[in-house]
């Protein structure tokens, strides 16, 4: 079998880059051949995918290898016209070879499926007619397509979550020194975008400081608007007790994880998030927003609800 990924892959570690990372050492493992097709045009030249700079590569790509027997995987958020676009250029191109299937990620994917204007609910129906399977990650995600009129039997409903082993990674000495200094640590792996809560879990730790002398929040993920949560955290007076370490490998993510007390999850919006599943399978407890769909165990807060997301962290510290 010969599995070409389509979609993002790290860096940076977001939820669809890591899924599609796993899938593919999967794959590998299995004995099969896979490659990634990254479609992430601002990504690095790498040896770990095939890089693309704009849609003629992308279309060559398809059709250097669905000619050659590629079973396609296409990994999309789902919750703009870029990821539809793409979604159905590589089903057009799965017509002539083995077949694909796409799966959806994201939380805003059925307010985006939902609503606008009919040409964008056309796309989607087309799109959705090239694939054999459409993998959801959700419920919600399912049945704002089936609202559409795509089959329920053509949708598989699953996390977008793989096993992890633990792992034990080296630590960059800067946070190794900082989380010496704190206890108990907090971790978060987001992005600095108002659907993450990134202030609110700031706000709450600026509380939970009062309780909590030593107490720290360690948050990873891309560096994307790190100017502003730096200002934001200067605002709110908490700039020793938060740290922002960054997009950081997934085995050291894993490692700090571990190594922590609480995982927070304070998303507004959300799909089935693969950190709130890795940290749970790593026995951390987990404090996450009562949105998406969330792993039985989770300590969850309505969205937005500080004094809830606050709660839930002191229970989980007991």
């Amino acid at each position: 079998m010969k599995v070409l990924f389509v979609g993002p892959y790290p860096p940076p570690h977001g939820g669809i880059s890591v899924h599609v990372w796993s899938a593919h050492a999967l794959m590998k493992q299995a004995g099969h051949q896979s490659t990634v097709l990254n479609i992430d045009t601002r990504a690095p030249v790498s040896k770990e995918y095939i890089k693309i700079s704009g849609a003629a590569d992308l279309l060559k790509e398809l059709i250097r290898h669905v000619f050659n027997d590629w079973f396609l995987h296409v990994h999309t958020n789902g919750h703009n016209r870029k990821s539809w676009l793409i979604a159905l250029i590589c089903g057009v191109a799965a017509q002539f070879g083995p077949g694909a299937t796409l799966t959806l990620h994201s939380g805003v994917a059925p307010e985006y499926l939902r609503g606008g204007p009919e040409w964008r609910r056309t796309m989607v129906r087309l799109a959705c007619v090239l694939y054999e399977r459409i993998v959801c990650v959700n419920q919600e995600i399912a049945m704002a397509l089936m609202s559409l009129g795509v089959p329920a039997l053509q949708l598989e409903i699953t996390p977008a979550y793989l096993p992890v082993k633990p792992s034990e990674a080296s630590i960059p000495e800067d946070i190794e020194s900082w989380m010496r200094l704190h206890s108990p640590v907090l971790s978060a792996a987001l992005f600095f975008r108002p659907e993450y809560g990134f202030e609110l879990l700031v706000r709450a730790v600026s509380i939970l400081r009062r309780r909590y002398s030593g107490v720290g929040c360690l948050v990873m993920g891309d560096d994307e608007n790190r100017a502003e949560a730096e200002a934001f955290i200067a605002r709110q007076g908490v700039r020793n007790t938060m740290f922002l370490a960054g997009d950081v490998d997934h085995e050291v993510c894993l490692t700090l994880m571990s190594r922590c007390s609480v995982f927070v999850r304070p998303t507004f919006r959300d799909g089935d998030s693969i950190s709130v599943r890795e940290a749970m399978s790593l026995g951390i407890p987990v404090v996450a927003s009562k949105v998406g769909t969330r792993p039985e165990g989770t300590l969850l807060f309505d969205a937005g609800d500080m004094d809830g997301l606050i709660a839930q962290i002191e229970k989980a510290l007991v």
